[in-house]
């Protein structure tokens, strides 16, 4: 048994410094698309760029000399973000949004595997909390990003059903000893 304790929380461990990781590089994903909806409405002037051999336009950042610094990310030239329905356009709010939201459920996410990085049991009311805020983030989610979220909640709900049970299970054995 405590071999298996010993295997959860390495396993545990790993999976914290890749969440840590991935949350780091969606703190930059969400500031730069927080910057690019901020800036498309501010009228910056724009320069047109060539990518993968396409040309668009993308808001005109700074200059210096010849080196031109633009913000090619998320950026739809002419879109009206100040109207209602700029407030989920292709690009602005609702991808901000989404990744914000993200960011939650990892967070989350990183909680469930931190408790089982401690202690390396399951089956704790800890771990079956940490695990029903999840859901409801993935619920969220989902309202934003698509179908995948919803299907990760119901996941996420029977993992919480069934560690649930497994803490029932694990109270009634340590009464029974």
């Amino acid at each position: 048994m405590e071999k298996q304790k010993e295997k959860i929380m390495r396993f545990s461990k790993a999976v914290c410094v890749v969440i840590t990781v991935v949350f780091v590089i969606y703190v930059v994903v969400a500031a730069m698309e927080l910057t690019a909806w901020v800036w498309s409405g501010s009228g910056l002037r724009t320069e047109t760029i060539i990518i993968n051999g396409v040309e668009t336009e993308a808001p005109l950042l700074f200059k210096f000399g010849d080196v031109r610094v633009v913000l090619p990310v998320m950026w739809k030239v002419g879109y009206d973000f100040g109207a209602l329905r700029g407030f989920f356009p292709e690009a602005g709010l609702g991808n901000f949004l989404g990744s914000v939201l993200t960011l939650v459920t990892l967070r989350f996410t990183r909680k469930i595997f931190t408790l089982l990085r401690a202690d390396g049991s399951p089956f704790r009311d800890e771990v079956v909390t940490a695990l029903k805020r999840l859901t409801i983030a993935l619920l969220v989610t989902g309202g934003v990003s698509g179908a995948i979220p919803f299907i990760a909640a119901g996941v996420a709900w029977v993992l919480c059903l069934i560690f649930d049970y497994g803490r029932a299970l694990q109270d009634e054995s340590d009464a029974t000893l």
